[in-house]
C-alpha cells in the first residue's frame, strides 16, 4: 500500500505546530512580535479528566491553551497547569518550545488503527466534549525521526470553531 492509497494518511492532514511554554502571555507576545501572529484565542483551565488517558491511567491534567494561526497553520501554545501530562513531562525535563505536530484526519479510528499496525501506540489520548467533540492521540516518535505527533479528529462544530479562529487571525 502506498502513502497515496492509505485511507488514513497523515500526508494531507497537517494542521498544527504546538509549543509547550511556561507562560502563555510571554509566548503570545513573542509570536506576535517575531512572526506577526495577530490573534490568539486563550482557553484556560481545560480539564482532561476521565475521558482522557496519560500513559494508561485516567488523566488528572489541566491545561491552559492559546491558539493562533500562521497563515493556514494552527499555532498552539500549551501551558501545563496541573497534573500528569505529556506536556508536563516535557517542561519538567527542561524542554520548552516546539513539542509536537498535529494532524486532523477524516477517520480518527482508522488512522489510530493504521498507526497501531505500524507498531505505534498512543502515550496519551482521549475525547474532549465542550459543545464540540475533539478526539486526540499523542504518539512519541523520538526513537525514529520525529519527536511527538498528535492525531486529531474533529466533529463539524470543532471544524467550524477552528475555521473561525483562522479567520480572526487573518
Amino acid at each position: 500500500m502506498t502513502a497515496a492509497s492509505l485511507p488514513t494518511s497523515l500526508r494531507d492532514a497537517f494542521f498544527q505546530v504546538a509549543y509547550v511554554v511556561p507562560d502563555l502571555g510571554e509566548a503570545e507576545e513573542w509570536f506576535r512580535r517575531t512572526m506577526g501572529v495577530g490573534y490568539f484565542e486563550r482557553m484556560e483551565g481545560v480539564e482532561l479528566g476521565d475521558t482522557c488517558r496519560h500513559r494508561g491511567a485516567v488523566s488528572d491534567a489541566t491545561l491552559d491553551l492559546s491558539i493562533g494561526y500562521l497563515g493556514d497553520t494552527q499555532l498552539e501554545l500549551v501551558r501545563p497547569a496541573r497534573g500528569a501530562s505529556i506536556h508536563r513531562e516535557f517542561l519538567d525535563a527542561g524542554g520548552r518550545g516546539l513539542h509536537h505536530l498535529g494532524f486532523v484526519v477524516e477517520d480518527f479510528s482508522a488512522t489510530i488503527g493504521h498507526l497501531g499496525q505500524l507498531g505505534m501506540s498512543p502515550v496519551a489520548d482521549g475525547v474532549l466534549e465542550t459543545g464540540m467533540r475533539v478526539e486526540f492521540a499523542y504518539f512519541e516518535c523520538t526513537d525514529v525521526y520525529a519527536s511527538v505527533i498528535e492525531v486529531l479528529g474533529f466533529d463539524d462544530a470543532a471544524r467550524a470553531f477552528m475555521e473561525d479562529l483562522r479567520r480572526k487571525g487573518s
